[in-house]
């Protein structure tokens, strides 16, 4: 708290008025306060100074000529580097409708004209305590959303180095389902999400035994049942995390290898009932899957990648999901391209065995 109060000792204040006599008792009263000011006399002023300058807080008129404080306000809100820059727009409108356009626009506060003098500095600086305590609550929540990427990061790389040695897979499935989430509408925020989900969807391979998971050949009855495993051990590791990320996470670890027609494990669950973020990272591992080389089988090439998976539309795919591929496929193969493993081959492995691994 300490530090808090050292750092708002003199805090830059702009005020943006288009009268002179307005401007003036305001600036001797934030003075006094031990408030640096600076002025503009209208929005267009304030934005050039706000993106030299960048003051503390901004105190700003609502009716004023070229850009009024409604519309500075949201010139300032949409940019991403000052979401938490306290805007306080200073008014003689009471109506309703005016204030809920000020919130509207993204005003941290509102002060009513006329002002009191002498109580201004005081509503100032509690305006900037608050303003300054959220953004440092809104740093801790971002290291912490760094963090739970980083840990997704590493286990999702930790289980690939046991299954994969050329170590690309995670990067080109998850950009693949990515781009099947664009094609089918997901949203911006989705497709971050699964973006950073998706290379967790083989994580819990960490607990199979390097004997079944690394096998050159055709795996036992036996085997093939602990193999299966490793989406339940998967959804384990990440169960009862509270954050969305990994939340999301643990349903694509669980659902990755249902299928459309309910033969899919580890619980058969069947079409809708799978979660959509499972049936993508599940076409989107599968082709990355068939174009790449395992112990197990040589690569496919991208046609008998593609004429696989159309075979499967309605089968082990969504055939939303196949269609959307299909239509993307020049973007899915530039992503191949631009991240391709070293010592590819062309060969044919059988698909039935790709498919249930």
């Amino acid at each position: 708290m300490n530090e808090l109060i050292e750092e708002l000792a003199n805090p830059v204040v702009l005020i943006v008025d288009d009268e002179f006599l307005q401007r003036l008792p305001m600036r001797e009263a934030l003075e006094q306060a031990s408030f640096r000011v600076l002025e503009a006399e209208d929005g267009r002023q304030a934005w050039a100074f706000i993106q030299r300058e960048r003051p503390d807080l901004v105190l700003s008129d609502v009716v004023m000529p070229r850009m009024d404080g409604f519309s500075l306000c949201e010139t300032i809100r949409h940019q991403d580097e000052l979401a938490h820059l306290p805007v306080v727009l200073a008014t003689s409108l009471d109506d309703v409708a005016s204030i809920e356009r000020a919130y509207q626009a993204g005003a941290t506060d509102f002060i009513t004209k006329p002002i009191h003098w002498g109580l201004i500095g005081h509503r100032v600086r509690y305006i900037l305590r608050s303003a300054r305590t959220a953004q440092a609550l809104a740093d801790r929540e971002s290291a912490l959303l760094r963090a739970r990427l980083e840990i997704v990061r590493r286990l999702g790389w930790a289980a690939e180095y046991r299954d994969n040695e050329t170590g690309q897979h995670i990067l080109r499935m998850s950009q693949y389902a990515v781009l099947l989430g664009r094609a089918i509408g997901l949203s911006a925020h989705d497709q971050e999400l699964l973006l950073n989900a998706a290379p967790m969807h083989d994580v819990g391979k960490i607990g199979i035994p390097d004997s079944i998971l690394l096998k050159p050949g055709k795996l036992t009855t036996d085997e093939f049942s602990v193999m299966q495993t490793h989406t339940v051990l998967g959804g384990k590791l990440l169960d009862e995390e509270p954050s969305l990320l990994l939340r999301t996470a643990y349903l694509i670890a669980l659902a990755h290898h249902e299928r459309w027609d309910g033969k899919g494990y580890p619980f058969g669950l069947e079409q809708d009932d799978i979660p959509l973020m499972g049936r993508i990272c599940s076409l989107a591992d599968v082709f990355d899957a068939l174009t790449s080389k395992r112990p197990y089988k040589e690569a496919w090439s991208v046609a008998q990648a593609v004429e696989e998976i159309s075979r499967c539309s309605g089968t082990a795919f969504d055939p939303r999901l196949v269609q959307a591929f299909l239509d993307i496929l020049p973007e899915i193969v530039q992503v191949k391209e631009a991240h391709a493993d070293t010592e590819q081959t062309g060969s044919e492995s059988l698909a039935q065995s790709l498919l249930l691994r």
